[in-house]
């Protein structure tokens, strides 16, 4: 269920649904949703970025996601 009360830390990728299609960013310890702060990029580039892969993609907080912006790419 989404809680619009918490700001909760969104992905969108470039080459699936570029801010239409958004996805929760789980922590890989707890798989619960990470809330959105300023080391949620860096959490997503170790994740979606490494030697064997680049992915384009873009983060946001909830109140950013529901009017589908990404408010930090990586582009």
């Amino acid at each position: 269920m989404l809680d619009l009360e918490k700001e909760m830390a969104w992905v969108t990728f470039l080459d699936d649904g570029w801010e239409t299609k958004w996805f929760p960013v789980l922590c890989p310890i707890t798989n619960r949703q990470l809330e959105f702060d300023s080391k949620t990029m860096n959490h997503c580039r170790t994740i979606f970025n490494n030697d064997d892969n680049w992915v384009s993609f873009g983060i946001a907080p909830t109140s950013q996601m529901v009017i589908r912006n990404s408010v930090r790419d990586n582009l």
